[in-house]
């Protein structure tokens, strides 16, 4: 009995990890996706193409410009030296447009950093995924809601630098307690006699997460808020509505942050009251 228990542990134990390497594929296909529709990932990488581009053809105008010196001083016919020489001014030209492009898109702002695309999602399996995969949608509503308020000038730059340094500060600290969570879940996997030591700091370490997503999507909220001010009343009542919600705004991001630099002061479980 005990044998056939063994072997339906070892399979329940083997198609988890399938799963989760299934999962893990997946996940890596979103993020590569996630990444190629990045509008600062767009934006640097039309600017790469541009310089690229331009100085390909920066080469072609030199290369071919030195051709028509090297043949117009060799004494070759005029209509050899006009088309090498209709060519460099050709390239001239396309290099010159290019580069001009490149000015232009450097002159734009990049919209504000997104989160890292490296970081994965916890296994199928793992306590900690549904708290990560809702910060996950939290963070691409909060970034796309900065790219508004970037568009809009709706606050102060460096008010906008702060809340992204917050926003990413505390992802960070929930990614590190999710990467707890699973280890800790592995280790109660590979040796059954430490999961009842190990299942209640699993738990707190996940209670303690899905609180962080809360305090992540507060933030969010008031955001959104701030936002959608600006396309309701005028005049005064505008900019009373606009200070209101930039205030709470404020206080969210002030919460989020007390609570990562507690969880972080603390070794991972903010202290009991």
């Amino acid at each position: 009995m005990a044998v056939h228990s063994g072997h339906g542990a070892s399979w329940r134990a083997l198609l988890l990890r399938g799963f989760d390497f299934a999962d893990g594929l997946a996940d890596t296909v979103a993020r590569k996706i996630s990444a190629a529709n990045d509008p600062r990932e767009k934006l640097l990488r039309r600017r790469r193409r541009a310089l690229r581009w331009g100085l390909i053809f920066v080469a072609g105008t030199v290369f071919w410009a030195a051709t028509t010196l090297v043949l117009a001083a060799w004494g070759w016919f005029a209509l050899l030296l006009e088309i090498t020489g209709g060519v460099a001014v050709a390239q001239a030209m396309i290099a010159t447009l290019l580069l001009i492009r490149y000015g232009w898109l450097k002159s734009e702002p990049l919209p504000a950093q997104r989160p890292t695309n490296s970081r994965r999602l916890p296994p199928l399996s793992s306590a900690a995924r549904s708290a990560m995969s809702a910060l996950g949608a939290s963070e691409r509503g909060f970034f796309s809601l900065i790219g508004v308020m970037e568009r809009g000038n709706m606050l102060p730059a460096s008010e906008i630098h702060e809340l992204t340094i917050a926003a990413n500060q505390s992802s960070a600290a929930m990614a590190a307690t999710a990467a707890e969570v699973v280890s800790m879940e592995r280790a109660a996997t590979g040796t059954p006699q430490s999961r009842s030591y190990l299942t209640p700091t699993i738990n707190a370490f996940t209670a303690q997460l899905s609180a962080g997503v809360r305090q992540y999507n507060e933030m969010v909220t008031a955001a959104a808020q701030l936002v959608s001010s600006a396309s309701g009343d005028h005049g005064s009542a505008l900019m009373a509505s606009r200070q209101r919600y930039r205030a709470e705004l404020a206080g969210a991001t002030d919460r989020l942050v007390g609570w990562s630099q507690a969880f972080d002061e603390l070794g991972g479980l903010p202290r009991r009251a």
